[in-house]
């Protein structure tokens, strides 16, 4: 088995579990795993069902499918799982929403997509490598030169979300890839983890940990018991490579090429 799972979730300071985290595996292609969490929106009625409906359209869609071309698998993934939510929009009269954050790992190869503020980090035993960008005011107008009020909280606006699943917004999932070698290892988390635990903590505690010691729990204890009273729903999912693969270099030029 080149893929090791670990799952983990906290209801926090919240009145409801609205995160959902999922493995599945594809009984007719040994070797080939999809991990998807998804955050229903918080505050909005029917968060933890459109959560739900994430991990059922993946549950629906992937044991079976031929995934030739996992950027058009991962993008219709997250089109179905809209239209689900909408469907149970109409039901309740609501706008229920969900971020969601999902890899598709094989035996060499690792590939995401994402829609709203839950995360994907890429590390190996130097630390990150690379981590999606969220869907949100802040970044959008800042990118990866985040600064001023919106960047750094005190935009109250800063954290809205302008894309997710099930909200009256244009859908454009984004997308990206990579080649995997040994010591690669993947973390999905929702908001309520990054916003309590920063990426260099997360690497420093993987590295340091024996590798077949490497918790999501622990994790999701630590940002838990940060936030308090009032923190929101936790969840984290490590998929850890223990495979072999290419060099660091190598798969650094396949991420940039699969693009």
């Amino acid at each position: 088995m080149a893929w090791r799972f670990d799952l983990a979730s906290e209801i926090g300071g919240r009145a409801e579990q609205q995160d959902r985290v999922e493995v599945l595996a594809a009984p007719d292609r040994p070797g080939d795993y999809l991990v998807v969490l998804a955050d229903g929106m918080g505050g909005r009625q029917h968060g933890a069902a459109a959560a739900q409906a994430v991990i059922d359209t993946a549950k629906r869609e992937f044991p079976h499918a031929s995934v030739t071309d996992p950027k058009r698998f991962l993008t219709d993934l997250c089109r179905k799982a809209n239209e689900a939510i909408e469907a149970i929009g109409r039901q309740v009269g609501t706008l229920p929403g969900s971020t969601c954050a999902i890899l598709y790992a094989t035996e060499a190869e690792a590939y995401w997509a994402h829609v709203g503020d839950s995360r994907l980090y890429h590390f190996d035993r130097n630390g990150l490598l690379f981590r999606t960008r969220d869907h949100t005011v802040a970044e959008l107008l800042n990118g990866d030169n985040a600064s001023g009020a919106a960047a750094n909280g005190l935009d109250p606006a800063g954290d809205r979300l302008y894309m997710c699943l099930g909200g009256k917004n244009a859908l454009e999932p984004e997308f990206g890839a990579s080649a995997v070698g040994t010591n690669d290892w993947f973390m999905l988390c929702s908001d309520g983890f990054w916003d309590q635990v920063e990426p260099e903590e997360v690497a420093k505690a993987l590295t340091a940990w024996p590798w077949k010691r490497r918790s999501a729990s622990d994790l999701v204890s630590l940002a838990t018991q940060r936030g308090g009273a009032g923190g929101d729903n936790v969840s984290v999912a490590l998929a850890i490579y223990d495979g072999s693969g290419p060099t660091s270099l190598w798969r650094r030029l396949l991420r940039s090429g699969m693009r």
